[in-house]
């Protein structure tokens, strides 16, 4: 991690993007819950499923995965070797190619597959962005392997390869040909599937605290890092099996998660970490246990017949993006920059809009599984839950501008 601001200037144009994504994010989303209310203000042809793409992939890529960017800028040290100059043109770079496909996708043009919308242009420009991002990290690791120890050296190479293999993997997930591991008999996930993009996360915050530097020792005994590599192990051999909820080996593979509930917030509580991460680092910890939780709980047989396909689903999505997604990368953005991200107000108006759109989503979800009548014979319910669920859209929203106008002034 970088102690001088100019040194970080890759890093915190990054964390800027990433936050105005934020604002962009939340203010579809803001029109889509209006739009729900109100269907004859869709403006022409910009219809509620036009605007849907533009809201996932400006929170996916914009919001979640620009601090990442930023994260490996730190890791490679790019604001230090020859490359630093590129870093910022790069961000906009990213900016401009995830602008690009919000343009496409408002016009209709998608892969039509969740959060893998990109195709041709939208798609090729993106590419090239990748493209671009790894060649920083190329030149970084060419030119500054010298001064590295070896452990270090080889560690950093064996990610630059795996990341040389980003582009392609995107190009192949984004294709109509495949399609994501699911359940083909109800059209639902699996729980390796499941167990599999958690344990991505997981790594993640067994590692941030480590490649960060911070001050201490995590309790990650040797006890935990077994039971990684053995959760691994269950993920691989129920997706070769496959199945589906009503398989006891999927249930299983989902249950892995639940000590892990516990083993991430002991483990950071070995470490130090800067005073100005601290508030999003407990909200960090209190949305893992409850996203673990309600995960494991959700995927069982009844429940998950009862919510799939309605608000409830919705609702886990706001669970995990709103929720634990943004404390972490808030936590990532306040130490790789040392900088505050938003005051103690804006946070607690954050979580309170966070709170009530995932209360009111899992309640009308539920009635949902219990038939449409109440959305048809009791409308009023309905309204009241759409009205709550925009008026949290608009408590988020005015949180997150006041993220970025106090984090750009910081």
């Amino acid at each position: 991690m970088c102690d001088d601001a100019i040194e970080n200037e890759s890093v915190v144009t990054a964390s800027r993007h990433a936050l105005g994504w934020l604002v962009v994010g939340n203010s579809i989303g803001l029109l889509l819950s209006l739009l729900l209310l109100k269907p004859e203000w869709q403006p022409g042809r910009l219809t509620y499923g036009h605007w849907v793409p533009l809201h996932l992939n400006a929170q996916l890529y914009g919001w979640t995965a620009l601090p990442l960017v930023g994260w490996l800028f730190s890791m490679f040290e790019v604001d230090r070797g020859p490359a630093r100059r590129w870093g910022p043109p790069m961000i906009w770079a990213w900016t401009s190619a995830l602008a690009l496909a919000c343009f496409r996708w408002l016009s209709g043009e998608t892969s039509g597959k969740i959060f893998l919308d990109w195709r041709n242009g939208s798609l090729w420009g993106f590419l090239v962005a990748l493209g671009f991002l790894w060649a920083i990290f190329a030149v970084t690791w060419w030119r500054r392997k010298s001064e590295w120890g070896s452990l270090r050296r080889r560690i950093s190479l064996t990610g630059l390869i795996g990341l040389a293999f980003v582009p392609v993997v995107m190009w192949i997930a984004a294709s109509p040909k495949t399609y994501p591991p699911i359940d083909r008999t109800t059209g639902g996930p699996t729980g390796s599937s499941l167990l599999g993009s958690t344990l991505v996360v997981i790594g993640l915050m067994l590692l941030l605290p480590r490649v960060l530097g911070n001050r201490g020792e995590g309790k990650a005994r040797w006890g935990t890092w077994v039971f990684f590599g053995l959760s691994w192990l269950v993920f691989g051999l129920t997706e070769i099996i496959g199945g589906g909820h009503f398989d006891a080996w999927q249930i299983g593979a989902m249950g892995m998660l639940l000590p892990w509930a516990w083993l991430i917030p002991r483990d950071w509580s070995g470490f130090v970490w800067p005073g100005n991460s601290g508030v999003w680092r407990m909200c960090l910890v209190f949305w893992w246990v409850v996203l673990v939780l309600a995960g494991v709980a959700m995927y069982q047989p009844g429940v998950l017949d009862h919510l799939k396909f309605t608000q409830g689903l919705v609702a886990h999505s706001h669970l995990a993006m709103a929720g634990f997604t943004t404390s972490f990368c808030a936590l990532l953005i306040a130490n790789l920059t040392g900088r505050p991200v938003g005051g103690r107000d804006s946070i607690l108006v954050w979580h309170g809009g966070v709170i009530t759109m995932i209360g009111v989503l899992a309640w009308m979800g539920w009635r949902e599984g219990n038939g449409s009548d109440w959305m048809i014979v009791q409308a009023g319910w309905r309204e009241v839950g759409l009205i709550l669920r925009m008026l949290s859209g608009v408590a988020m929203l005015a949180a997150s501008v006041v993220w970025m106008n106090h984090f750009s002034k910081s």
